[in-house]
């Protein structure tokens, strides 16, 4: 081989493993899949480098980003407290790949989910769970009636009504393509003197969406302080993996 030959051949072969290395390097500091949709087409991200606080949507093995889910950087600072963040968010995808919620906890004392529906090649977010007077009027109904059996056992003033703790909504699993469970809970904290009594009340709600990506409440059940009484298969399966859940957080 001339030296004329070995020069460019060499040239070539720095070329090379420089592309090699580039390559290899995006590919490094490219976060992981949190989670992917069914269909393989979808990937559930941490931000990019200094934007981590945030998730993103992307095509699976694109560097593009298509959506930016934001956590509002837990602002109260209790979910990073308690280790959850950024851990505690987490995807729930529908069967056929098209649409998905994203659980999410944006303040100390409310967990809600989001949901977005895929048109074309765009997301594009729905009505949350909070939005309709059908999901939230069980859990107001049922607080108020607890309410007033707490006030009468503590013999609270008309005006103490206790402090809330959480309200939660949360997608547990989508049923079908266009059929979600949602689990909604809420708690409140009364003290009188030395004296001091939790009320919880929970609900399954099942949500029908059309293909405009508009949901309607379909059923709605009262989650009963033992047993599981009137829950439907879906219902129970979900209950017993809530209890798991909830005993496996009292360990830690």
């Amino acid at each position: 081989m001339s030296a004329c030959s070995r020069r460019i051949a060499d040239t070539f072969a720095v070329v090379f493993l420089l592309v090699a290395t580039s390559a290899f390097a995006q590919e490094q500091a490219k976060p992981p899949a949190r989670s992917v949709s069914p269909d393989g087409q979808w990937e559930l991200r941490a931000g990019p480098t200094g934007e981590q606080e945030d998730f993103v949507i992307a095509r699976a093995g694109s560097d593009e980003t298509s959506l930016v889910l934001s956590e509002d950087e837990y602002v109260d600072g209790l979910a990073e407290a308690l280790g959850r963040a950024p851990g505690y968010a987490n995807i729930v995808w529908a069967p056929d790949s098209k649409r998905f919620a994203f659980n999410l906890q944006p303040g100390k004392g409310f967990q809600t989910a989001q949901f977005y529906q895929l048109d074309g090649n765009t997301w594009r977010k729905l009505d949350p769970p909070e939005a309709n007077t059908a999901t939230t009027a069980p859990l107001d109904r049922s607080m108020a009636n607890q309410k007033k059996k707490v006030k009468k056992k503590l013999e609270l003033s008309a005006d103490d009504w206790g402090w809330p703790r959480m309200t939660s909504w949360q997608v547990r699993r989508w049923i079908d393509s266009s059929t979600v469970l949602l689990y909604a809970h809420r708690s409140a904290k009364f003290e009188l003197k030395n004296d001091t009594e939790e009320v919880n009340v929970s609900f399954f709600l099942t949500l029908k969406f059309d293909p405009a990506g508009n949901w309607k409440v379909t059923r709605t059940f009262e989650v009963p302080e033992k047993g599981v009484g009137g829950l439907n298969a879906e219902e129970r399966k979900e209950i017993n993996r809530i209890e798991n859940e909830d005993r496996e957080l009292r360990s830690k």
